[in-house]
This record gives structure tokens, C-alpha cells and sequence, in this order.
């Protein structure tokens, strides 16, 4: 799908989301100076996970003007394969538009990490080319809002691309989706009892620790140490 199309997509999605959580979860954004330091070059945004709204919440923290189009967009999204089915042909379609990057998963998980090579070639491609993506290192979420063991993928992007990355702390994102059905808002949400914050920390330049591990845990600690 051709970039200024994406571009676009985005950018609307971003005005909508923003509109639609800022009426019903009274969303409050922190930090969003921060992404102007990383704006010139390649990012990696990073957020905890915790529902199925956390897309929305994150395209709406985004500048919703010409710097968006100009500085930031295409911003992708990195997406686990399963959800590109044609069994799910709406999802799939939205996905498309927004310029998602679909992410295999690995067939068998090697002892020295390499199989992220061809895991994450995509992202590492488009990074190293200036682009800037958005990943969950969690991979997924507990319904409940705790966090989900931390995956390695964050450090090695980081690790093979040298890209500055940017934590994203989402705070009530938990407790807006309905617990029965995982894709539909709660009725407290409808009413605005619910609300969403999101603080945007400083840019991560430097990882200390050596290993993927390490590293990756380093990057959660700083997420879930804003507040």
C-alpha cells in the first residue's frame, strides 16, 4: 500500500481515536515533548499492554497535525501474523491500511537468539532505513493488568539498529474493554466513569546490560517506572 495512503489512514485514525477517548476515558496525555526529540530519525516506541484498545490509545498520543505527516508517519506497527487471517477479512483490512508489519512466529526458538533474525528482519529493515515502529515487548496482555513476562524482541532492535527507544507507560487501559467480551467497551467506559493516562518518558539511548535479557528488562523497568 502505497506510504501516502498510510500516511493519511493514520493520521485519521489518530484524530479519531483521540476524539473518541478524550469523550469517554477524559484521556490525559504527558510527556509528548519527548517525541520531538526523536522525531529526525529512527524510534522505537515502546508501551506496556494491557487490551485491545492499546492501538488506539497509542495512535492518539501522536501530534495530530503537518509534523505527524511530515516527521513521523508511516509509524508501524509491529503485529503478530494470526491477526492478517482472512478469517478475520475487517482486522486484516485495518491493519493494511495502517501499514502494520506482520511478525512470524518463530518455528523454534534458538538458545543464541538467532532465529530473530528472520523474526524481526522487517522492522530491523525499516528502521535501519529512518522509519519509526511501535511494539508491545510484552507481546500480549493479562486481562487483569498485570504484566506478562517481558520478550526479547525490544533489545534486539535495539541492539541491531542503535534506534533510540521511547517508553510509553498506559495507565487504566485495564479496566475500559469489557472482561466477558474482550473487544467491546465496558458500560462504565459509555459513561465516562474511566479514565486513561499515558506518559511519554525520555529517550533511551544507552542500555547497560549486555544481554537481550538484561536489556529487555531494563526497558520494562523504565516503562512501568513512570507515573
Amino acid at each position: 500500500m502505497p506510504n501516502f495512503f498510510i500516511k493519511i489512514s493514520q493520521l485519521s485514525f489518530c484524530c479519531f481515536s483521540f476524539l473518541v477517548l478524550k469523550i469517554f476515558t477524559r484521556l490525559k496525555i504527558e510527556g509528548q515533548e519527548n517525541i520531538k526529540e526523536v522525531e529526525d530519525g529512527p524510534v522505537i516506541f515502546a508501551s506496556n499492554h494491557n487490551s485491545f484498545i492499546d492501538s488506539g490509545i497509542s495512535a492518539a498520543v501522536m501530534p495530530k497535525n503537518i509534523t505527524y505527516l511530515k516527521k513521523i508517519a508511516p509509524l508501524r506497527f509491529l503485529v503478530m501474523d494470526k491477526y492478517f487471517s482472512w478469517k478475520i477479512l475487517p482486522v486484516r483490512i485495518f491493519l493494511e491500511m495502517m501499514g502494520a508489519i506482520k511478525v512470524k512466529k518463530a518455528k523454534v526458538k534458538l538458545e543464541d537468539n538467532s532465529h530473530l533474525h528472520e523474526v524481526l528482519s522487517e522492522p530491523v529493515k525499516f528502521l535501519k532505513q529512518g522509519g519509526k515502529i511501535w511494539i508491545y515487548p510484552e507481546g500480549g496482555f493479562h486481562k487483569d493488568g498485570t504484566p506478562k513476562k517481558i520478550r526479547i524482541g525490544v533489545a534486539f532492535l535495539r541492539q541491531q539498529t542503535e534506534a533510540p527507544i521511547l517508553p510509553i507507560r498506559i495507565i487504566g487501559n485495564d479496566k475500559v474493554m469489557s472482561k466477558v467480551v474482550s473487544f467491546l467497551p465496558k458500560l462504565t467506559t459509555m459513561i465516562g466513569l474511566n479514565k486513561i493516562r499515558v506518559i511519554i518518558g525520555k529517550p533511551i539511548y544507552s542500555l547497560e546490560n549486555s544481554s537481550l535479557e538484561d536489556a529487555s528488562n531494563e526497558i520494562m523497568r523504565s516503562i512501568y517506572g513512570l507515573k
